[in-house]
């Protein structure tokens, strides 16, 4: 088999000055792919997968080794080292293609016009859609040849935003393909999606594999992904290639480190109900351009969930979980109804009342984590537990009542800073500038916790979360990807948080790490009887981590109970009718 890539003792190290230490991302790597091979890579978080692919499509310099790409069939071959000039890079990123799981900003026209737009760009280098007829239309024959591979072809005229996230990620995945590249660079294709739009993503690839003779490196912790598309596989840890062989051998090796699944510990009172959606109604837009393209309305719901349970929310992507969650949270306001949270023995609050003090003592007690969640690299765990224990806990926000006052500050601006606190870092950033505030303005509101008392509350959580005492004195740069998301989780429960919204928390995780975020959960469910609620596509978690499930299509809960039968019927939504 004639090699399209060759990698020899790759090194690459990044210097943390900010802390003082270095980091080995990549050491001694060293494999070969052949044209036409799909080759997997596997590991945990971290293991240095994602940036080798950076490395390979030349978006990164590197310290040590060589790459050669091409050569096959007498054409051309490119040989990188680390003092070669950038133009070198540059031809690295000409021969290959790069498809990222997270990207979606693409151009509001036609699905057949964002193909044209990149065929286009390789005779130009001009995006642009061609105003001769005969120039488009030899290029729309090209294009529909690629839909054909990615099973587009039937949605070529449909606008680009009002494609599912799954078909977008497809049309991408065609983008690339028009380059016509040489290596096909996958980086984790589909985590993010949910199952029916990941079966076809793979699909999409597969064909790819049959039809053309494009080498694939796809990067991805799931084995189902390498069971279905790789011919070989290599496992990496600490940046080094640990082992090289068959899918399925690679693959056992692998998840021998799973630990054991943990028992759930069951709902203590199912009649203790500690959150009520009563009667809600939403109506929202989920795809805008300059005209309305589609709405989705959320009529009536109705939900309680007791003290204690862990309900996992699934369904199909952009259907409305994420925006229940939000409602949930207080960032979003339904347009009718209440969502209501226990504060005290028999009383209620509406979290989605604006100003109200008990719903800023209701969002005392809730905590909430985004799937864009980033905890600052240079920051010390410490200062990340003492930042939300100033804003969260319950005294604090009451003191930052009596601060608000004295600064002339309403209840309504105060609740709004709160929501604010709640809501992914980039949102948040815009809504201040909305309000016309500064950051600088919840230093002054919720000043931070002393660390020791910030040790203090942390301790029964990091303990129930299964991470070290020591983590508190290190930076948030020093821990896994698994310790991250239970570190985001030990901080939110240090300001005594009764619910947590855990909206896709296991996205970017391998098989082992979600294992032990899932086991540690239980835990802490099982210590404190704290409810959760948890938006996840990956089914084998929801199956595993709830009591119960319910399933939200086209902005209704269509279906309530156990977590097996609710992920049951919603893999048979894809299936076709017999």
């Amino acid at each position: 088999m004639d090699e399209v890539v060759s990698v020899e003792g790759l090194c690459k190290r990044y210097k943390l000055p900010k802390i003082g230490k270095e980091v080995v991302a990549l050491d001694k790597v060293s494999f070969k792919i052949g044209k036409g091979e799909v080759l997997g890579v596997i590991g945990k978080s971290g293991a240095g997968k994602t940036t080798l692919l950076r490395m390979l499509r030349g978006y990164e310099k590197f310290d040590e080794g060589v790459i050669k790409m091409g050569g096959g069939n007498g054409g051309t071959e490119i040989k990188v080292v680390p003092d070669s000039p950038y133009s070198e890079f540059r031809k690295l990123q000409k021969m290959t293609a790069f498809h990222l799981q997270r990207s979606f900003a693409l151009w509001n026209l036609s699905v057949v016009n964002n193909i044209i737009m990149r065929l286009r760009a390789v005779q130009t280098g001009a995006e642009e859609v061609p105003q001769i007829e005969d120039e488009y239309e030899e290029l729309k024959e090209q294009a529909m040849e690629i839909l054909d591979l990615v099973g587009l072809r039937e949605k070529y005229n449909y606008f680009y935003p009002i494609l599912s996230g799954g078909e977008k990620q497809r049309v991408l995945l065609a983008r690339q393909l028009a380059k016509s590249p040489s290596v096909l660079l996958l980086d984790e294709p589909s985590t993010m999606s949910d199952p029916l739009s990941r079966e076809e993503m793979l699909e999409s690839v597969k064909r790819v594999k049959e039809r053309t003779e494009v080498s694939v490196l796809v990067v991805s912790h799931m084995p189902e992904v390498h069971r279905y598309l790789s011919d070989r596989l290599i496992w990496m840890e600490g940046g080094r290639i640990i082992e090289d062989g068959g899918v399925e051998e690679i693959i056992g090796k692998f998840l021998a480190e799973l630990e054991p699944v943990k028992p759930l510990t069951p709902v203590r009172d199912k009649r203790d109900t500690m959150i009520e959606i009563n009667r809600v109604w939403k109506k929202y837009v989920i795809y805008t351009s300059n005209t309305l393209i589609k709405t989705i309305e959320m009529p009536n719901l109705n939900l309680k969930i007791p003290r204690g349970d862990i309900l996992g929310v699934i369904g199909p992507s952009a259907m409305g979980k994420t925006v229940l969650m939000r409602m949930l949270a207080g960032i979003e306001q339904p347009d009718k109804g209440f969502v209501l949270y226990r504060i005290g023995t028999v009383d209620f609050a509406n979290i989605a009342a604006i100003g109200s003090r008990r719903a800023m003592e209701a969002r005392s007690r809730l905590g909430v984590l985004h799937q864009e969640f980033t905890l600052p690299p240079f920051q010390l765990v410490q200062d990340a537990f003492a930042q939300k224990l100033g804003i969260k806990k319950l005294e604090m926000v009451r003191q930052a009542m009596a601060r608000a006052k004295e600064h002339g500050i309403s209840d309504v601006t105060l609740d709004a800073l709160l929501r604010i606190a709640d809501m992914p870092e980039l949102e948040a950033k815009e809504k201040l500038e909305e309000l016309g505030v500064s950051i600088e303005i919840f230093d002054e509101l919720f000043p931070k916790f002393p660390p020791s008392e910030a040790f203090k509350a942390a301790k029964p959580f990091l303990k129930a979360l299964n991470l070290p005492k020591e983590i508190f004195e290190r930076h948030n740069s020093e821990a896994s990807a698994g310790e991250h998301v239970r570190l985001a989780i030990a901080i939110l429960m240090a300001a005594n948080s009764e619910v947590l919204l855990l909206d896709e928390p296991f996205g970017d995780l391998d098989p082992i790490s979600m294992r032990k975020v899932a086991n540690s959960i239980k835990e802490l469910n099982r210590e404190f009887n704290t409810t959760i609620l948890v938006v996840s596509h990956q089914l084998d978690v929801v199956r595993e981590l709830t009591h119960e499930a319910i399933m939200i299509d086209e902005g209704e809960i269509v279906m309530r109970g156990d977590p097996n039968e609710v992920c049951d019927a919603f893999i048979a939504l894809g299936k076709p009718e017999e």
